[in-house]
């Protein structure tokens, strides 16, 4: 389903889990959303981050 809209309670999961050391795999399996879109919200955290 390209271009499906998450909601921002299911962005912060990805946030939170990642800062906890969680793969991206698990994070995905976990949200039930594809690795590739765990990956660009870390991308974009990563680069602007405060």
């Amino acid at each position: 389903m390209a271009n499906k809209q998450i909601d921002m309670r299911k962005i912060k999961q990805i946030f939170r889990l990642y800062s906890q050391g969680v793969s991206k795999r698990q994070i995905s399996s976990s949200l039930g959303l594809s690795r590739n879109t765990i990956t660009k919200y870390i991308a974009f955290f990563q680069r602007y981050q405060f």
